[in-house]
């Protein structure tokens, strides 16, 4: 039966669809239309690549029009490779710490670590703090063995009923701090 099925079928393509054209030329067609189609797809891919790449060297070559650093509007405007970031921003589970300026360190407030990465913190505070003050940090668990991590304020923006503030490490701390801070 099934090959009663297969007959019919082959012959009514051959009769209907094909008008008359030998099945194996009709084959060979459609590989070369399928071979062509996926090389005009590679090249394609391969010419929008490689203007991006071009656009973006030209772009860097024009940072000299930015200044010595590219600010936070360029790495809108022109994408993410021309961010000042270093290093990977990890965010999770917001860890509490205490903070104290380096004028008043002996009246440290709470805070929570909202992201951290190799170069900094991003701190939730509940006070206004200016860009370039040093402060001192430590996670609230932390034992007296590790030491407050000072940090320079980058930059502050006010939310709902806190700062926001982003914070560079002024030394690198050691890896135990940085795992207090719920880095890996």
């Amino acid at each position: 039966m099934n090959l009663q099925l297969e007959i019919y079928v082959l012959n009514f393509i051959d009769a209907k669809l094909l008008n008359g054209w030998d099945s194996e030329l009709v084959w060979g067609i459609a590989a070369i239309v399928g071979v062509v189609v996926a090389i005009g797809a590679f090249i394609f891919g391969w010419i929008l690549i490689h203007r991006r790449k071009a656009r973006l060297k030209a772009l860097a070559a024009q940072a000299g029009e930015w200044g010595d650093q590219a600010g936070p509007q360029d790495a809108f405007r022109y994408g993410m490779g021309m961010a000042r970031r270093k290093s990977v921003r990890l965010s999770g589970n917001q860890i509490p710490i205490l903070v104290a300026s380096d004028k008043n360190a002996e009246e440290p407030w709470d805070g929570w670590i909202l992201d951290r990465s190799q170069g900094g913190l991003r701190l939730k505070v509940p006070q206004a703090i200016q860009v370039g003050a040093i402060l001192r940090v430590r996670t609230v668990q932390s034992s007296n063995s590790l030491p407050w991590v000072e940090v320079q304020v980058k930059n502050a923006r006010e939310k709902a009923e806190s700062w926001e503030v982003g914070c560079q490490f002024l030394n690198d701390p050691s890896p135990d701090v940085l795992r207090s801070f719920g880095s890996h």
